[in-house]
């Protein structure tokens, strides 16, 4: 097996052998999923508890949402099984307080049903993929995290999500040279949110940008920032990236989540990079594109090869990206990986950051 797996047990086996009441902390699509699996596995859940705000009598599942205070007052000691995601430094910082207080787990679940996810037996069946990822990325760092994202998809242990974590910005500035006349691809460009980071990596300098949002809501969004800003020479694309040109079924949610979707209830219009720009020479694009990432790479292959442009790659979608996403950067270009994991629980915003 792996060496650098040294998590024995899953998060189900640990919250199977508890001696306290599990309590869920949050509600929605995540809370749904994490009591399924646990019903599923024999576990029994004492109570779930959300943030002050959301309480207000509501229930969830049957269970009465209830305050913490509440629950601290009836059992005074339990396991907190967070089940809800988020990036907010308050949150995530009250959730690193409970891990402290409390044995607290957050359950590593997929994000697309039917994903394979990690597990003792998806580590044995892609060991050899993992331990060539883990040798060949280009820092100690980057090693530290790939070892710290898997012990915690198997253990739902917090400690290595903090231990992992960095900013964003920061891993950007230190790994990426950035010039006046760069070129830039934001694929999932949302609202505008990834054009202003670019903005401040390069003082507000540029030769051109290329943004697609397939969204309609966050499309106008981002339209709408483009003209506040008065930014020239951008070309915004309301249409999705796929390895080919198309039409595609689309998950419209007005947000962050929207994405690709066989169950999609609108269809739009799909490119593949390598298309889009034609001759256009590239330096640095930014795929999170919810899932879509290997296409977007097989899409782009030619730019890939010819520039070997700076990229910024989004690898928490899909647990197999883990290995699939360096395996086909390198089978196009000899670039130079790091891995990187930014804020959020559980351990979303893991990214891949390359380099000639």
């Amino acid at each position: 097996m792996l060496d650098f797996v040294v998590e024995t047990k899953t998060v189900w086996e640990n919250l199977q052998a508890a001696d306290k009441p599990i309590i869920l902390y949050g509600m929605g699509n995540g809370a749904d999923r994490i009591l399924d699996r646990c019903l599923a596995e024999g576990i029994e859940v004492a109570g779930v508890f959300a943030s002050d705000a959301f309480v207000r009598g509501q229930t969830f599942r049957s269970y009465p949402v209830r305050k913490y205070s509440d629950i601290v007052e009836q059992f005074e000691d339990f396991v907190v099984v967070i089940a809800f995601a988020s990036e907010s430094p308050l949150l995530l910082k009250n959730f690193y307080e409970l891990a402290i207080k409390h044995e607290t787990y957050a359950p590593h679940v997929a994000i697309f049903d039917g994903d394979d996810i990690v597990s003792f037996s998806w580590l044995q069946v892609h060991a050899k993929q993992l331990q060539l990822v883990y040798d060949n990325l280009a820092d100690e760092r980057s090693r530290e995290v790939f070892a710290d994202i898997l012990n915690y998809k198997i253990s739902g242990k917090l400690e290595y999500l903090r231990h992992s974590t960095s900013q964003r910005q920061d891993d950007l500035i230190e790994l990426l040279d950035f010039g006046e006349e760069e070129v830039y691809v934001d694929l999932g460009a949302y609202d505008g949110d990834t054009i202003r980071e670019f903005l401040k990596l390069t003082g507000d300098t540029y030769r051109k940008i290329f943004a697609l949002e397939p969204d309609k809501k966050n499309f106008v969004k981002l339209e709408r920032f483009v003209a506040q800003e008065q930014l020239p020479r951008v070309t915004l694309l309301n249409k999705g990236i796929w390895h080919e040109p198309g039409i595609q079924k689309f998950f419209q949610r007005g947000g962050r989540m929207s994405g690709l979707s066989k169950e999609g209830k609108t269809s739009i219009e799909v490119d593949a990079l390598d298309h889009i720009l034609g001759t256009e020479p590239v330096s640095y694009i930014k795929m999170d594109v919810e899932g879509a990432e290997a296409e977007t790479i097989i899409g782009g292959r030619e730019h890939l090869a010819m520039y070997m442009p700076k990229l910024f790659v989004a690898a928490y979608h899909r647990d197999d990206d883990l290995w699939k996403l360096p395996q086909l950067l390198w089978g196009i270009a000899p670039y130079k990986l790091y891995l990187r994991k930014h804020p959020y629980i559980p351990c979303w915003e893991i990214n891949f950051i390359a380099k000639k």
